[in-house]
Parts: structure tokens; sequence; C-alpha cells
């Protein structure tokens, strides 16, 4: 039976399944993973009053009268004694070097001009010019990354900066494999249809952890219980590909009622109405059609739902955009659309549940309601793909 898409989403909310597991790892194995829990500061940085620039520093107020001061030190990103200024000197310092005590500011040293033991200083001066003033950038206890942040290798300098050597990401163990007699292993060469929908799992959720592919069952029942015995047994979520409709050989719906709990079998919502839900020893189940737009879209409707509530982070990314074109949804049923996003508009791509050409070009998909006609420059709500 075919539930709303609403209806789904709320037994999703409902549903009694794991928690997701993390592990503790380096920043720089991290890489392309999820936080799992927030990264504060353990430190201000900069540490102390530092140089903009290779200049002389010196006290602001000395130049009221004169702007030719008295050499008296040199200071280096690694000086570790740092003199104090007397009334009408200077410091030479290069950047990243502490600031001389009392010093407020630097004159870049090619708007100054030394004279033996004296520098007579230029430039538009003013307090604090050319000068990183300690916790500028960061303060101690300021939140670096929250939870759910995708670790980039943007955030590595700064966690290195903070000595910060250890985070915590999420790592969901998932168990994925792809229905049909007439599929080919992903990786073997003989005759049949190529498992070309798996490998584009495999790669969007190594972010969430690991991913172990488990092969193609074959068209009976005792194939497809196997595989789901084996996914559950040693991993959190299983993901099968195909066999999800409501055919002769469609197995999978009838092994996850049979081995635990068939949440959903449908949703009347065409290009993902044949996905579904169900749940095994606590391990969510996730049926996915075995067309490509079907199953990238469900699963970013179902599987990331799941997700974020594993996780306790919201996981998917909505944007309201404007419609780039006229659209009359000329469907029975409330339809996803592939959509590619351009210059702020959403413009519709060819609809169906088989067309890989266009799932490439794709930026993410709606959802539009049935028998209703959308006008140019109308408001949208578009999820956005991983």
């Amino acid at each position: 039976m075919l539930i709303p898409i609403d209806e789904a989403r709320r037994l999703i909310d409902s549903s009694k399944i794991v928690e997701a597991k993390s592990v503790e790892t380096e920043p720089f194995n991290g890489v392309g993973m999820i936080l799992a829990q927030d990264v504060y500061a353990m430190k201000d940085l900069p540490e102390r009053d530092v140089s903009a620039m290779d200049g002389f520093a010196f006290r602001y107020s000395d130049i009221s009268t004169s702007r030719r001061l008295k050499i008296v030190s040199k200071l280096y990103p690694n000086s570790a004694q740092v003199p104090k200024l007397s009334a009408g000197e200077a410091c030479y310092v290069t950047t990243g070097a502490p600031l001389p005590e009392g010093a407020d500011v630097v004159a870049r040293v090619e708007s100054c001009r030394v004279e033996g033991e004296f520098v007579t200083v230029g430039g538009d001066l003013k307090p604090w010019k050319d000068v990183r003033k300690r916790g500028e950038d960061v303060r101690t206890g300021d939140l670096l990354l929250a939870k759910g942040t995708i670790l980039t290798p943007y955030h590595l300098s700064l966690l290195e900066q903070q000595r910060i050597r250890r985070v915590k990401v999420f790592q969901v163990g998932f168990c994925i494999f792809a229905n049909g007699d007439e599929i080919v292993p992903w990786g073997e060469e003989r005759e049949g249809v190529p498992d070309s929908i798996t490998p584009v799992f495999v790669h969007l959720l190594k972010r969430f952890g690991t991913v172990h592919y488990a092969g193609v069952a074959s068209d009976n029942l005792e194939s497809v219980e196997r595989h789901l015995t084996e996914c559950v047994r040693s991993h959190d979520f299983v993901i099968s590909v195909g066999g999800s409709s409501m055919g002769d050989k469609d197995y999978v719906k009838k092994a996850v009622a049979s081995m635990g709990n068939l949440i959903f079998e449908g949703v009347s919502t065409n290009v993902i109405k044949r996905a579904g839900f169900g749940v095994i020893e606590g391990k969510p189940v996730l049926i996915l059609p075995g067309q490509i737009v079907s199953a990238v879209t469900s699963f970013h409707e179902h599987g990331l739902h799941v997700l974020t509530k594993m996780t306790g982070v919201e996981l998917r990314e909505f944007h309201e955009v404007e419609l780039g074109c006229d659209l009359f949804v000329d469907h029975r049923m409330d339809s996803i659309y592939l959509v590619k996003e351009v210059s702020g508009k959403a413009f519709p791509l060819r609809w169906g549940v088989g067309l890989y050409s266009e799932l490439g070009r794709a930026s993410g998909f709606t959802l539009l309601k049935r028998g209703t006609l959308y006008r140019e420059g109308e408001r949208i709500i578009v999820q956005r793909f991983l």
C-alpha cells in the first residue's frame, strides 16, 4: 500500500533504530567525514598581539610631536623575549613577530626611512594599524566546528594551529546489495546488466562511515534473506537496490516483513513511490528502486532522513529558489522533478526514472503537486544532492 509522503516521514521519525556510532581519528584521516561532536578552541589565535607586516612597531602617541624614533631592538616570529618600549623608541618587526610591550601600531617598512639607529616612520597611521590583536581570529572556548560539519582540508590548518590532534567522526557501517538474476556484480565483466547504481552509493556513503558491498541477490526469497541476514549481522544500516516493486520476482519487501518490520512499502509520489523502509533487529533497511533517478532521489528523501535521525544532525539541505520556467504537473500523483539551479533559479529537467544523463546535470530535486500549474518566478523548495 502506498502512503502519503508526510506519513512516511512521520513513521521514520517514530521508528526505533540504532544510534549512529562514532570513532576518534586524526583530523588528516577524517577529511571528508562528518564530525560527531562540537570542536572548541583550546587557545587564542593569535596567542598574542603580532605584527601583520614587516615594519617598525611603536607607541602611536609617540609620533604626536615627531616621527623620528630610536630603533632599540628587533623581533621575529620565534622571539621569546619581548622588550618594553620607552618613549620615542621603535622596534623592527617581521610579519608574525610579537609586538614589544607598549606598542600599538606598525609602520610598514616601505613607508619608513632608516638612518643609523633612527627611523622616520611614514604612511597613514592610526592605533592598531597592521597589528593582529590577540584572539582576533579565535578566542579560547569559541566553537570552531559544529557537530555535523563535513571536515574539509581547509579545516586542517585551524585544527593544527589549535594543536587538536583527535576529532570524533560518525562511523555508520553500511551494507549495500543489488537484486536481480540479470544484474552483474560491480567489478565483474560478463554478459548481463551491470550493477550501475550501487557504486553511486558506495561513494556517497563514505562520508558517514564504512561501506560494504555485498554483491547481488538472486531472484528468490532465500537469496534475499541471506543477504539481509549477512548485512544485519555485521552492519548498522542496510540498503537494498532493486526488487522493490510488485512483480513476481520482487522479494525484498517480503523478506524484510518476514525478518523484521516493514514500516512502509511505498509512497504516493511519482519517481520514489516504490521505495520502502523497514527495520530488522533495530537496524534500518532502506529499499531502493532499481532505476537510477528513483534510487538517488529516494535515498535523499528517505535515506538521509534516517541518517538524520541516527546522528541527531540535519543532513538534508533544502533551499527556496525561483522556478525558472512555467511547469504543469500533468500526473495523477504528486511528482518528483530533477532540477538544475542556474543563477538562483531552478530549471526542471526531463522527467523519468531511468535518465542517467539527466541525473548528472541535476543540482537536486523538488516535489510538486499533481494537476498544478507552477509559474516562472514562483518560489519552490529544492533539496540539493550530496
